[in-house]
């Protein structure tokens, strides 16, 4: 049981990373579609980065600054041009998919699997206690807690939440509701960048497509936990749950491969049908 309960927790770090990032986008009033493919991106930016410099923590750093310039540059053409954010935010998971697979075989010469150990030519191990598998749930949960307080006890959090309920009201008071956006696709890349690091630095390795949906499970989660960044935690871990029972259900042979991984796919669907959305709203009202 106990053993169970740890896998569960460690499956939930990247995702509740993912959804506290779509969250606040989703405050901000922008889908953020752009999640899952920013997730495989950044994870890939990671392990190029740790490779080179034999440090988790750069390697981090350097992924968290990439994402995060390109979502605020992508933020920016959509606000200046006044561009769907949804065909943006699409755009960005064509280019991901694009870009680590040409960057994959340009600098490594494929577009299977990147270990870690051996494009850095380094044998020990790259594993830190910051990016452990006992301290990234801890980390997510705290980030979840302090995301909470600042939404709601900060002037800043509620701009945010402002920004996409009645931006006009911000234009009226003389603060810029772009700006608010545009900040709120910049946390949503810092999320997506400590996702694809909890993912990568855990497996030591890059996997194409790594996100494996998470980044639209964390979507359907945001509304489980009706837009509140605590209750996104048993909701994440509704999630976390289904997919270490997929895991378990594949070493018995008894089901269908296909109709196992479905599994995740079909919760997160059942969830944005019968979210009760008017009630997370109403909840999250400034």
């Amino acid at each position: 049981m106990n053993e169970a309960f740890f896998s569960i927790l460690t499956i939930s770090a990247p995702l509740l990373f993912a959804t506290l990032g779509a969250l606040c986008s989703e405050y901000a009033g922008v889908l953020a579609v752009f999640m899952d493919g920013t997730i495989t991106l950044a994870g890939f930016l990671c392990i190029m980065a740790t490779a080179v410099t034999g440090s988790p923590l750069l390697g981090f750093l350097f992924s968290a600054g990439c994402t995060v310039l390109l979502l605020f540059a992508v933020s920016v053409f959509t606000e200046k041009t006044r561009a769907n954010p949804f065909i943006t935010g699409l755009s960005i998971n064509l280019f991901a998919a694009g870009i680590t697979s040409w960057l994959s075989v340009m600098l490594y010469g494929t577009r299977g699997v990147i270990s870690l150990t051996e494009i850095s030519g380094r044998s020990a191990s790259f594993v830190t206690p910051f990016f452990s598998s006992s301290a990234m749930p801890a980390a997510a949960l705290a980030a979840a807690v302090l995301l909470f307080f600042i939404v709601r006890y900060t002037s800043f959090g509620l701009n945010l939440r402002i920004s996409g309920a009645a931006p006009d009201v911000l234009t009226i008071r003389g603060i810029s509701p772009s700006r608010c956006r545009t900040a709120s696709w910049c946390i949503a890349g810092f999320f997506a960048a400590c996702a694809g690091a909890a993912l990568t630095l855990r497996l030591g390795a890059f996997v194409p497509n790594i996100s494996s949906g998470r980044g639209w499970t964390a979507l359907a989660a945001v509304y489980l936990g009706y837009r509140n960044p605590l209750l996104c935690i048993p909701a994440v871990l509704i999630f976390a749950s289904a997919e270490y029972i997929t895991t378990v259900l594949q070493g018995t042979g008894n089901i269908p491969a296909t109709l196992i991984l479905g599994l995740p796919y079909a919760l997160a669907l059942l969830v944005f049908i019968l979210a009760p959305a008017e009630k997370a709203e109403k909840q999250e009202r400034p």
